[in-house]
């Protein structure tokens, strides 16, 4: 029962991003590539950095190193971001479910070593997501953007508990 609270929080991922997702859906793409301050300089680019930190640490944790490859070079639609974006989100869900979380992932950054276990990855993935959902939110106030999602964990519990 214990990978269980990850697990959870692995299904309220998916559901603040599909909600970021879909709010952004129906916005002009030249809108969510309009030069902001922010962390990142539109929502565009805010989006894929989440994905490529989903993805890079998927990968890492499934022993393939940081191949991010897929983001640094894609070119296509902000729907067909998205896309990948939901894709990587239900695969790090997936390998949370039967992944040993105890287990630890060993590697290299900018010539330091570290050794951490995955259940303090997936942790850090997961809030990593909603401190950028976040910024997300104000980008969009910030362009005018009406149609603002609840992304809150709180948000998920009500609903979960409501269904």
């Amino acid at each position: 029962m214990e990978n269980q609270r990850y697990i959870d929080y692995g299904d309220y991922n998916i559901w603040a991003n599909n909600l970021i997702i879909d709010a952004l859906s129906n916005v002009d793409e030249e809108l969510l590539n309009q030069k902001i301050e922010a962390s990142f300089p539109s929502i565009i680019k805010t989006v894929s950095h989440l994905w490529m930190a989903e993805l890079g640490w998927l990968s890492r944790l499934e022993g393939k190193g940081w191949k991010v490859s897929e983001i640094t070079n894609f070119s296509g639609t902000a729907h067909e971001l998205f896309k990948s974006w939901q894709k990587t989100s239900n695969a790090f869900k997936s390998f949370v479910e039967s992944a040993d979380l105890e287990e630890k992932l060993h590697f290299e950054h900018k010539e330091e070593s570290y050794s951490i276990p995955f259940r303090e990855i997936a942790q850090t993935v997961f809030n990593h997501g909603s401190y950028h959902r976040g910024q997300i939110i104000m980008m969009m106030r910030q362009l005018g953007i009406a149609d603002i999602p609840k992304t809150d964990y709180i948000e998920w519990v009500r609903q979960k508990e409501n269904q």
